[in-house]
């Protein structure tokens, strides 16, 4: 209870000097950032009054300009007259402006209020100026000019203002000199208590390296104590390696299969029990697990013991890590259930629910009938009937049909045979998925070959170079591998039409669970990463129908008629650089003797 205590208050205080570690320099940092963006808004906000005010005097002086170029003698024309009046326009809102920017500081708007008030002034009497121009009352002009020059100087306030501005920004500027230097005290604290926290640290672990050395010593008495027990359980287990040999055995599992812990060591397991485990799909069953990571439940054996009793037992198994190998291990338990009676009533349990489950499978089948029954025919006929009906008008309309009209009909035709081909190709996806698998072993070079040719008939004049690896025999569907690879390599030619020189490859590779890993990679149009969600839904296109023609069907069929055979699919891809398509297929027997495999 002491040494929980005193753990605590260690985590504690250990935890409190984390966060003034963290949250210090934390702090210190964020105001410091907030400083700069301080300074850096008033520097805007000094150079936009500043810029305000500078733009107002100039756009004044240009207007008296123009005025004294008339009085010169200057020819009346557009521009000059433009920039005489420009004040008018420009100046109210830049006042209006400069009382926003300003609105905090009441004294700078009281200059700014002055300011408006000669600019006024000054405008009021150009006005004039102008006027009189117009009327050739040229002395009046220069009057006017001259009075709005002495009544209404505004040069010295346009003066205060902009000092006014440069005063401020010093201060402020100031000001945060000032903050940065007590940042850097604060940094300074946080750096010392973090050397403070690392000497801890040190001590702190070497005190928790000497309770680990305890604590392990605690563990190895603990897994002895735990070999006992599974020693004494009476239920037989046995752990066994990659290769299915073993590596331990109860007490229990020896007696029940005649084994010799002391004399039979690393035995395979088939080898053990005079025969009892020589059961093919229950050896294939456990590789899985071992290979695969897979879990096996309640697997039903009957096995004749050295005993010479028949006995129905039932066998489970899993895939665990050893903490001394980097290779997994399989825990193997076997538990006798004899008792025919309790057999022959989960039989029959087992045959009811297998009744039950076909009829929902078939009444699942019809409904799925019915559906394509109704889509095959229901829709096709309005489909029929507008494009026939197209037809007849443009046949009615004869020499009078326009081009756009000619343009509406065939957009009618062409937008009903898509919809025909889409009906279609959700028809032949819904078939897919009911279709039985017919396995077979199917040569997939073979079906490369007949794809690849079937592709390059719709791609002559084009140069593309194809790299093709050896390819396996696998056990699935002939006709549904068939369309995946024509669709794959026809998407692979597809989408590498806009290259001089088309690259496709077909690749093949094993993963570490055994499975086949086949793969198209192309140099074509490619897809962003960030879309690949969407590439293997029904209908789901990344690319325009202008620039790549198709319905957005085909890698749906691919990924559904992989996931039928037990496999997976998955792409990766960068805009214009190209795209490649995985998929994977367990391996089989008839593959391994293809490609060599062992």
């Amino acid at each position: 209870m002491i040494e929980r205590i005193g753990f605590r208050w260690r985590l504690v205080g250990l935890l409190a000097a984390v966060l003034v570690i963290v949250a210090l320099p934390y702090l210190a940092t964020r105001s410091s950032a907030e400083d700069a963006l301080n300074s850096r808004d008033w520097v805007t906000h000094t150079a936009d009054v500043k810029g305000s005010v500078y733009r107002m005097a100039a756009s004044l002086r240009s207007s008296e300009a123009a005025v004294y170029a008339r009085l010169a003698g200057a020819p009346n024309n557009a521009d000059l007259d433009e920039r005489a009046v420009a004040p008018r326009k420009l100046v109210p809102g830049l006042l209006a402006s400069l009382r926003e920017m300003t609105r905090d500081n009441p004294e700078q708007v009281a200059r700014i209020g002055a300011l408006e008030s000669l600019a006024n002034g000054r405008m009021a009497l150009t006005d004039q100026a102008l006027q009189r121009l117009r009327a050739n009352d040229r002395d009046g002009a220069f009057a006017s000019m001259e009075d709005a020059r002495n009544l209404f100087p505004i040069r010295e306030q346009i003066k205060e203002v902009l000092d006014e501005e440069t005063r401020l920004l010093d201060n402020r500027r100031s000001q945060a000199r000032n903050l940065a230097t007590n940042n850097r005290a604060v940094l300074l604290v946080a750096a010392l208590a973090q050397i403070t926290l690392l000497a801890i640290v040190v001590v702190v672990s070497e005190r928790q390296i000497a309770s680990r050395l305890r604590a392990e010593s605690r563990v190895a008495d603990a897994v002895q104590r735990s070999q006992l027990i599974v020693q004494a359980v009476r239920e037989p287990i046995a752990m066994l390696d990659r290769n299915l040999q073993t590596l331990l055995v109860n007490t229990a599992f020896a007696e029940l299969y005649g084994f010799d812990p002391e004399r039979d060591q690393k035995i395979p397991l088939g080898k053990i029990g005079n025969g009892a485990w020589t059961d093919t799909a229950l050896l294939q069953r456990l590789t899985d697990v071992i290979v695969r990571d897979r879990e096996l439940w309640d697997y039903e054996l009957t096995q004749r013991t050295v005993d010479g009793i028949d006995r129905f037992v039932v066998i489970n198994a899993r895939r665990i890590e050893q903490p001394d190998s980097v290779d997994p291990a399989l825990l193997l338990t076997v538990s006798d259930i004899t008792a025919r009676a309790l057999v022959e009533q989960k039989v029959n349990e087992l045959n009811r629910q297998l009744e039950g489950k076909f009829e929902q499978l078939s009444d699942v089948n019809r409904e799925l009938e019915a559906f394509s029954y109704s889509v095959s025919h229901d829709l096709r006929a309005p489909l029929r009937h507008i494009s026939g009906f197209a037809g007849k008008l443009e046949s009615q309309l004869g020499d009078k049909v326009d081009d756009r009209s000619r343009h509406y009909i065939d957009v009618i035709r062409s937008s009903s045979r898509r919809m025909a081909q889409l009906i279609d190709d959700l028809l032949v996806f819904s078939r897919l998925g009911r279709g039985a698998l017919r396995l077979q072993p199917v040569d997939m070079q073979s079906l490369v070959d007949e794809a690849r040719a079937l592709v390059e008939t719709d791609a002559s004049g084009r140069h593309i170079e194809w790299r093709i690896a050896p390819m396996p025999i696998v056990v699935g569907d002939e006709n549904m591998l068939r369309t995946v690879w024509q669709n794959l390599l026809g998407n692979a030619v597809k989408y590498t039409s806009n290259r001089d020189r088309a690259l496709i490859e077909v690749l093949l590779a094993r993963s570490p669970a055994g499975d086949y890993e086949f793969t198209v990679r192309d140099n074509g149009a490619g897809f962003d990463m960030q879309y690949a969600g969407k590439l293997f839904g029904v209908f789901q296109r990344l690319h325009r129908a202008s620039e790549f023609p198709g319905n957005g069907i085909g890698l749906a069929n691919v990924r559904r008629i992989i996931a039928r055979h037990g496999g997976r699919t998955w792409a990766e891809g960068e805009t214009d650089v190209g795209a490649t398509f995985h998929f994977s297929l367990p391996a089989s027997d008839l593959t391994a003797a293809r490609t060599g495999d062992t």
